[in-house]
């Protein structure tokens, strides 16, 4: 039996889901995947037929794996194609946490470091999250003091958590030979605590395949080891590609995703 939403409250809606409170459990809610994608802060902005049902899968498959490790997160069940219940949030973190193992995208301008680069350990960068402001980066040394001074102890978790989720995804994609290159997660505190939050789907990271077998990752610059022309994420779409590839792309994930619940990742 389906989940009727048109009595329930639309507690908001977003560039891609909208929320339901649950009028059964006032600790839940329902989220509810759209067809859209968007891009450039918003400004660029289509709909993929038949989107939702593949973010809602790859959605699905990630979270699921992250709970059965153990992970944090406000995820419960995905009772229909589409529509994920969720614990509702006491408060959202207004950031996006970004962690990165190969520098591509926006870093490689405003650092200046090389296409490429590796980095081992993965960095972790707090964003502002605000469209019109182009989700500007918070400064790491600001953060730390905030930590020492203030007591915001979210930050430490925050960053724990983003790298331990980027771990436990790039050893879950190196199985298919694909490098998680980087990902952008969002977080929320449930009762006193912090989880994770929100949806994981194709525009949440980078995946890059490998260019060979046995790829050697053991030096600075890792370019020549994967396949930048062949990535399965959202970048296909920034760069202008059709939207039929793009969901080609995104159901390739959902495909690889699938067969996570095969994985023994720890």
């Amino acid at each position: 039996m389906s989940i009727d939403f048109s009595s329930m409250e639309k507690i908001a809606e977003g560039k891609t889901k909208i929320i339901y409170g649950n009028p059964e459990d006032t600790k839940t809610v329902y989220m509810y995947f759209k067809d859209d994608i968007t891009a450039g802060d918003g400004l660029k902005h289509d709909i993929i037929e038949g989107k939702a049902l593949i973010d809602w899968q790859i959605n699905r498959n990630i979270f699921e794996l992250l709970n059965r490790i153990g992970i944090q997160t406000h995820y419960i069940l995905s009772p229909q194609e589409k529509v994920v219940l969720v614990k509702k949030l006491g408060r959202k973190i207004n950031l996006e946490v970004v962690t990165r193992r190969i520098a591509t995208g926006s870093i490689v301008k405003w650092r200046n470091v090389a296409e490429g680069t590796r980095y081992d350990p993965v960095i972790t960068q707090f964003h502002y999250k605000d469209d019109p402001l182009h989700d500007p980066m918070i400064d790491d040394t600001y953060i730390d003091y905030l930590i020492k001074t203030k007591g915001a102890t979210e930050y430490v978790k925050m960053r724990e958590m983003n790298a331990e989720i980027f771990a436990h995804l790039e050893k879950a994609f190196v199985h298919f030979s694909i490098q998680l290159v980087d990902l952008k997660l969002e977080y929320g505190i449930i009762g006193s605590d912090v989880y994770l939050i929100d949806e994981i789907t194709g525009g949440s990271f980078r995946l890059w395949p490998y260019a060979h077998e046995n790829p050697n990752f053991n030096q600075p610059n890792v370019l020549k080891e994967l396949n930048p022309d062949g990535r399965l994420d959202k970048d296909t779409y920034r760069m202008g590609e059709k939207i039929g590839k793009v969901k080609t792309k995104f159901e390739e994930i959902a495909k690889i995703t699938s067969r996570f619940k095969e994985l023994q990742i720890q």
